[in-house]
Order: C-alpha cells, then sequence, then structure tokens
C-alpha cells in the first residue's frame, strides 16, 4: 500500500506549553497554548481540527488551554443560510453605499459624524491584532526537503503494520485505550462536577440577575403577538407580508443596493495565497503598506514589527494545500479578498475557504477610512460570499469568525452575527451563543454542554496513537515501531487527543534526530 505526501498534513509538534503575554487582559505568562508548526495541511485536515478549537496564524496552529488560560477563547460560527441583518449593520451598509454615490473624499471621510450605534461597531475593527505576539511563531530547524523525499521513498506501507493494526483494533474492544474517554480530564485538568459555572448570590448592582430568564426586545414582542394572531386565523406572516408587498429583503440586497452613477467604484478582487500568481506578487506591497499603516496607526504598533517578512510570515504564507472542490472555478484554499476603490486599496480580508466553511483569518483597512466602519462591512461581504459560495457547494455554508472572547468586551462584538453558535471545550458540540452567554456571564470558562454524561466522541483509541505517522530524516515509521516510544508516549497521547480521530491518520508528525 503506497501513501505519497501530498494525501498527508506534515507537522512539527511543539511539546511544551506555550506560556506568553495575554493579547486581551495584558497579563504576562497568563495566556496558554499549545502549538503545531504545519509546512503543509489539507483542507480536510484544516477544517476538522477547527472543530476541536484549533486556529491558524500563518503556518503556525495553536489551541488554547481552556481552563488554564486567562482568557477562555471559544470557537465561534455563523450559519450564513440563517444569517439575519440587525439594524446596526443595515446601516453600517447604507452609509457605505451612499459615500460611493455621493463621491465625499477620504479627508471628509475621516470627518463624518456617527452615530452610538457606529461608534459600537468599531470594537470589530480590534479583531484579532490583539494576539500578534503569538502569531510569529519560528520555523523549526528540522523540516526536510519533502519533495526530496516523496521522489526518494514513495512511501510502501508495509503488510506487517497493517496487520498490526489490524490486530491492535481486536485488542481495542478487550482492553480499555490509554486515552481518557474526555480530553479535558485526560490532559490532567480539573474534575468535571458541574457545567463549569460556579453558584453565587446575585447581589443589585451585578448586571443581569443569571437565574432570571432573558428580556426579550418590545419588537420582537410584538412580532411574536402578531404571528399568533395570524396563526389563529390560519394565516402565515411570511404569506401576509408577500401579499401585502414587502418583500424580504436579503444581505446582497443590501449590499447592492446603490443609486446609479455613483462617484466612486468599488471593486472586489480575489487572489489566491495557496497557489500564489504573479498578480498577487505586483499587490503585495501595495498591501503590505495599507498593513503597516493600519498596525502602527489602530493598534500603535512599532514600524520594526510591521515589517514586509512578518507581513509574509503572517498573512502571505500558509500551510493549505490548494484542493479542487469538484465545481468549476472553485478551490478550496487560502485567500486575500481585497477591497478597491477608484483604483486605490482600502482593505484586505484574509480568508480560508474550506469544505464546510469560510474562515476569517484577518482583516486590515487603511485608517483614512476608518469612519466607513470598514470592519464590520469587511464581515458582511464576507457572510454574503459564503451564501454565495453555498449556492454551488451545499455543504459549505459556515462563516468562521475566530475565536469569541466573553471575558474580553471588547471582543464580544462577533456575537452580534445571528444566529451563532459556540463550540464546547469539552465534547466539541455546538451550541447556540444565546443559551451560553448566561453561563459565561457568570464564570469565563463553562462546559457550554449541559448533558454532563456526553463525552468526546472523537478522542483516540489506543491503535489510532500506535498508528500515527512518523517522519525522522529521509525515514518514515509509526509510532507502534518508534525507536523512543516509551520516552515519547506521553507526547503522543496527547497529540491524539488534541488533534482527534477524525483526521490523526492523515497527519505525519517530523520528529528530529534523537
Amino acid at each position: 500500500m503506497s501513501l505519497s505526501l501530498e494525501d498527508v498534513s506534515i507537522v512539527y509538534w511543539f511539546p511544551d506549553r506555550d506560556k506568553h503575554k495575554c493579547g486581551y487582559c495584558k497579563q504576562e505568562n497568563s495566556g496558554c497554548s499549545y502549538g503545531m508548526w504545519a509546512d503543509s495541511l489539507t483542507v480536510d485536515d484544516y477544517q476538522d481540527i477547527m472543530d476541536r478549537g484549533w486556529r491558524r496564524s500563518g503556518k503556525y496552529c495553536y489551541k488554547p488551554i481552556m481552563k488554564e488560560t486567562c482568557c477562555p477563547q471559544y470557537t465561534i460560527r455563523c450559519d450564513t443560510g440563517s444569517f439575519k441583518l440587525s439594524k446596526s449593520q443595515k446601516k453600517v451598509i447604507k452609509k457605505f453605499n451612499k459615500w460611493l454615490h455621493d463621491g465625499l473624499n477620504k479627508e471628509t471621510v475621516c470627518v463624518m459624524e456617527k452615530s452610538p450605534e457606529e461608534v459600537e461597531n468599531e470594537n470589530v475593527e480590534m479583531d484579532e491584532a490583539h494576539i500578534n505576539h503569538i502569531m510569529f511563531k519560528e520555523r523549526p530547524e528540522c523540516i526536510n526537503d519533502y519533495k526530496q523525499i516523496d521522489k526518494k521513498l514513495k512511501i510502501e506501507m508495509k503488510d506487517e503494520l497493517i496487520k498490526d493494526k489490524s490486530e491492535s483494533e481486536k485488542n481495542d474492544l478487550n482492553v480499555e485505550p490509554s486515552c481518557s474517554n474526555n480530553l479535558e480530564n485526560y490532559l490532567g485538568n480539573v474534575e468535571m462536577k458541574d457545567l463549569g459555572v460556579k453558584q453565587s448570590r446575585y447581589k443589585k448592582g451585578d448586571g443581569a440577575d443569571p437565574k432570571k430568564p432573558l428580556q426579550q426586545k418590545a419588537k420582537v414582542l410584538r412580532l411574536e403577538r402578531k404571528r399568533k394572531k395570524m396563526e389563529e386565523k390560519g394565516l402565515s406572516i411570511d404569506n401576509h407580508n408577500q401579499s401585502m408587498g414587502q418583500e424580504v429583503k436579503t444581505l446582497k440586497n443590501f449590499l447592492e443596493e446603490i443609486a446609479d452613477n455613483p462617484k466612486h467604484k468599488l471593486e472586489i478582487k480575489l487572489y489566491s495565497t495557496s497557489q500564489p500568481d504573479d498578480d498577487l506578487t505586483t499587490v503585495m506591497n501595495i498591501e503590505h503598506n495599507v498593513y503597516q499603516k493600519y498596525q502602527t496607526i489602530v493598534h500603535d504598533d512599532p514600524p520594526e514589527k510591521c515589517c514586509l517578512h512578518n507581513f509574509k510570515r503572517f498573512l502571505i504564507q500558509t500551510p493549505l494545500k490548494p484542493k479542487e472542490s469538484g465545481v468549476n472555478g472553485i478551490t478550496y484554499g487560502s485567500y486575500h479578498q481585497q477591497y478597491w476603490i477608484d483604483g486605490n486599496l482600502i482593505a484586505v480580508g484574509v480568508i480560508d475557504i474550506l469544505p464546510r466553511c469560510v474562515s476569517s483569518v484577518y482583516f486590515f483597512y487603511d485608517p483614512d477610512y476608518r469612519n466607513l466602519t470598514l470592519g464590520t462591512y469587511g464581515s458582511l461581504r464576507e457572510v454574503e460570499f459564503t451564501q454565495e459560495l453555498n449556492k454551488k457547494l451545499p455543504d459549505l455554508k459556515y462563516y468562521y469568525m475566530g475565536f469569541y472572547i466573553h471575558s474580553c468586551s471588547k471582543m464580544r462584538y462577533k456575537g452580534k452575527l445571528n444566529p451563532s453558535d459556540l463550540l464546547c471545550p469539552e465534547t466539541f458540540e455546538w451550541f447556540p451563543i444565546g443559551k451560553c452567554i448566561p453561563k459565561l456571564d457568570v464564570s469565563k470558562y463553562s462546559r457550554l454542554n449541559e448533558n454532563l454524561s456526553a463525552k468526546d466522541v472523537g478522542v483516540c483509541k489506543q491503535s489510532d496513537i500506535e498508528s500515527i505517522k512518523i517522519l525522522i530524516g529521509y525515514q518514515y515509521t509509526t509510532f507502534r515501531h518508534y525507536r523512543y516510544k516509551s520516552r515519547d508516549l506521553h507526547m503522543y497521547q496527547m497529540i491524539g487527543a488534541l488533534i482527534g480521530r477524525k483526521c490523526i491518520d492523515r497527519f505525519m508528525i517530523i520528529q528530529q534526530n534523537s
């Protein structure tokens, strides 16, 4: 049985936990995460590990240790098929479209009067630049020339290994696996006895009483009363609105609602960084100028931190290997979505197109256009882009926004894309954010899944650990036949627990010569 390196993800595992200054609360050595350097990742593998709490920054992938880090980071996604625009989001789109039509110059944009809603929306501009300090992980020295390895080996899987795996799987039926059925318990964290919610007495002035149900807005209550009255008459409120000529406008309708003969011309261009071409190389310096301006003005970064080398390492380099989707014109991989006004680049959205989602990596813009609330506008454009892809690829319907940090008020804006779900850090199941917030209001870490008997169904068995692929120099083996098996057992059990059973057999771990 042959195995090509094109079919696997090749990573170097950092065995030590990464302790670092938190980019949210700014405490020293309070952030805590696991990490790996990915020289290459298949889009399927990255999708699967994202659904276990991982996130990439350039070629460095990291997973927060939720019970230990000071500001727990919950993976968040929006179901774009059911997406509903809020009033403030509509205002952002209308303001942008009005600016396109009226033709105000950028100096006028900088002094445009902002409403309270727009000031609140500027929180979106903060995004993940707060964690730049862990995004620049150095490339390990031991990475090999994989093209040379693939040519030389065209790795042959020995019949003996296949037989061993078959025997191991039989043993799994009778022997308790060495990995715990629960990731958090296995990693030696505190025992689960509740939902991660500490009970405390409510005092006046503490905010909303967590024991009381959330109050609905008056508009929502009015709509519910109207819906009940229509149902009592045997009518549908949706059909009633259509018969009255009140057709529901989509996000696409709002974005394209620009009056005739606009003064400014908006162009949105998509460039692949998984398959970079000459066009991307040409505009890279233009992108870097905007990025440097954004980081130094909006985030007060020193210019040397925003050099071209760091820009390429953070936002151009990607471990994702492009893969044809099966639909003409759509290839999975990493992209830059550029926003041009009258031939001038004003913003860039860095995204990954994956089998089940569009994942937002980063967004930066020209600060001269800051009052157009481009962060919010860009996220809405990416939601609409996901909706368009979903028309051709039914499985691709989610928009991943990275991490939701409830303990950091500036990061709560991500929960405003409706409907959104958070990932349970223990069972890796998704739950509506509305049901999660009351738990997070009480305790910054929560299991989220209220079913205490639910376990991580993706946990590795012993046979999965034994079959992990290892690359040492130009030699390939599995953990079962690894020379230092007893010494590195704990590390490989941890790798299996964190990566998960679904894709662990497609990962190849680079091991330094010992």
